[in-house]
């Protein structure tokens, strides 16, 4: 029995699960993430996040390279879905209109982004941070959910934390504040009304240098 070349088997795969997939013999939840596709989507998620999803100093656009996949996934479905509303992510990024499929794509090209590689970040400490304040009271009271460094916790669905920058840090915790968003999932959660404007500043400083080379 003679196989295809090796250089056509890509295409033959994609063609089989596309397949499958209209045969009802493999869901949508089970269709393989397609990189190649997360690359092409991603050209309009560049726009703001820049070109290695690196974020823009400053945290105006955050980072997206390396974030665990399935935290990815949940931020990505609940901006299409309207559960978080952000027009330049959901027009402009094109998400409205995107599959299940094309979101776990989109998803696992981000996560598989390793700026060590393409874009190594310094991200910078905010001036006026106690970091060894910070960083006891983060080992306190937010490892629990984020990790001992911020690497993020899949069970929690929690984001990663390092390598982000300050002022997106800082922006989303008013967003808490405000109740603007859920912290945790909880709506009544009030986490951050416990602490000083100073103690926050703080916990984010310590944070900028949980990616710090050693």
């Amino acid at each position: 029995m003679r196989h295809p070349p090796l250089s056509a088997r890509p295409l033959l795969l994609a063609v089989l699960a596309a397949a499958a997939l209209a045969c009802g013999t493999v869901t949508a939840e089970e269709q393989e993430p397609d990189l190649e596709l997360g690359k092409q989507l991603n050209r309009q998620c560049a726009l703001c996040h820049g070109l290695h999803s690196q974020g823009i100093l400053g945290g105006k656009y955050p980072r997206l390279a390396g974030l665990p996949e399935y935290y990815q996934i949940k931020a990505l479905t609940e901006y299409r879905d309207g559960i978080r509303n952000h027009a330049a992510m959901t027009v402009v990024g094109g998400l409205r209109t995107m599959s299940d499929h094309d979101l776990r794509s989109l998803a696992a090209y981000l996560a598989d982004i390793d700026l060590d590689e393409v874009f190594p970040l310094d991200v910078p400490t905010p001036e006026g941070a106690d970091v060894e304040n910070g960083e006891d009271l983060y080992q306190s009271d937010c490892k629990t959910c984020h990790g001992r460094k911020g690497e993020g916790k899949a069970s929690k669905e929690s984001p990663q934390l390092a390598g982000q920058y300050d002022g997106y840090l800082l922006r989303q915790i008013e967003t808490f504040k405000a109740k603007k968003r859920e912290h945790g999932g909880d709506p009544e959660d009030d986490t951050f009304d416990d602490y000083t404007d100073q103690e926050i500043l703080d916990i984010v400083g310590y944070v900028t240098t949980l990616d710090d080379k050693e």
